[in-house]
């Protein structure tokens, strides 16, 4: 009877021994599992995390510069429209200056636009928009609205070069305005505009206006074409040496107008 009581209380201890470790084990695969969970948790955290972050980081960046640069671009453009209007603005002030400007008797006026000037610090030729197709021939006088500006000297079918009086080659048959005595205008490229074969002894002053004289067949008479700034008158020469300055502003000639005749 004790034996069975013994092996009895024996069965019972290892089956209690064996319930605790099932038990034990089974608290112990749970906890790992937490352990696993948080562990899982802070390496995210501590990877992932920051990665995500700085992703985010960056586009939001990506779109920052995104906006600058189409409010860049927009204001480029507003930039550009103000220039033009601008231009816009200032080309027709050019233009409301020409109303009102009567050709010469005889001629009528055919409007051009340089598109390019040759020279160096003065233009000596320009290219302008108009050719054979309007009617411009070689020789026809070009002028603005506020004297001679040259001749033409080659002709295309679109496009056409003219002589400038800057031109050293360019001759002009001229009168004094006051006196209408006669000379030459001619330039010369270290001296400038000069009124050359005008008598010592004529009648010319500071400030006097020349003109063309219609003499030559290319440029009519009454021209405007330059205004005396200096006047010379050495002894034992036959001429005077006369200064002039253009009344032509060469270095921005934009408008100009071509002398057709009325009967062309």
């Amino acid at each position: 009877m004790q034996n069975r009581i013994s092996g009895l209380s024996y069965n019972s201890w290892r089956i209690l021994n064996l319930a605790v470790i099932t038990i034990f084990i089974a608290l112990l695969v749970v906890r790992l599992n937490a352990v696993n969970q948080i562990v899982s948790q802070i390496v995210l955290n501590v990877t992932h995390s920051p990665f995500h972050k700085i992703t985010a980081t960056i586009q939001d960046l990506s779109s920052v510069n995104k906006q600058n640069r189409l409010l860049r671009d927009s204001l480029a453009v507003a930039r550009l429209q103000i220039d033009a209007l601008e231009e816009a603005r200032r080309e027709n002030i050019r233009l409301r200056s020409v109303l009102g400007f009567e050709p010469p008797p005889g001629y009528r006026l055919l409007p051009a636009r340089v598109v390019s000037v040759t020279g160096g610090q003065l233009p000596i030729s320009a290219t302008i928009n108009r050719g054979f197709y309007d009617s411009v021939v070689i020789n026809q006088p070009v002028i603005n609205q506020v004297g001679l500006v040259g001749r033409i000297q080659e002709v295309m079918p679109g496009y056409a070069t003219v002589q400038c009086l800057t031109d050293p080659l360019n001759r002009v048959a001229v009168r004094v305005a006051t006196s209408r005595e006669m000379g030459i205008v001619r330039f010369l490229p270290n001296e400038g505009m000069i009124l050359s074969d005008f008598p010592n002894q004529g009648a010319i002053e500071i400030a006097d206006t020349i003109l063309s004289s219609g003499l030559g067949q290319v440029y009519p008479p009454g021209l405007k074409v330059g205004v005396v700034t200096a006047v010379e008158r050495p002894e034992n020469t036959p001429y005077a040496n006369i200064h002039l300055k253009p009344i032509v502003n060469f270095r921005s000639i934009e408008e100009l107008f071509i002398l057709i005749p009325e009967e062309q």
